[in-house]
This record gives C-alpha cells, structure tokens and sequence, in this order.
C-alpha cells in the first residue's frame, strides 16, 4: 500500500465545476430522487395489489366459485 502523507494529501488536486452548475447537478438528482422515490411506491402499491389479486383467487379456487 502506497504511502500517503501529508504533503501528497495536500498536493492531490482536482477540479470541481463551476457553484451554478454544481446546484444545477443537486437539483436534477434530487428530482431523480424524488421521481424514484414516487416510482417505488406505485411499485409496492401494485405489489400488494396483485399479492390480495393472488390470495383472493386461491380462495375462490379453493372455495369452488371458479
């Protein structure tokens, strides 16, 4: 494993973009975020739709109404 001191920590550099550009970054993942986040419930809200869909007809295969 390669040594890393001080003065290499402090002479490693690397650019950053611009303050504008970097807040325009945030906001465009935190809208992917947001939009992920939406997505993922109406995910698991027809996950469990479908789970009940499921139980309900196992019931009525079991019950003879099918």
């Amino acid at each position: 494993m390669p040594k890393v001191n001080r003065p290499h920590l402090f002479a490693y550099s690397f650019n950053l973009p611009p303050l504008p550009t970097q807040q325009a970054i945030v906001e465009k993942l935190d809208a992917l975020s947001e939009e992920t986040k939406a997505l993922e419930a109406i995910y698991e809200r027809k996950q469990s739709a479908l789970a009940e869909l499921k139980q309900s007809l196992l019931q009525k295969a079991f019950a003879g109404e099918l």
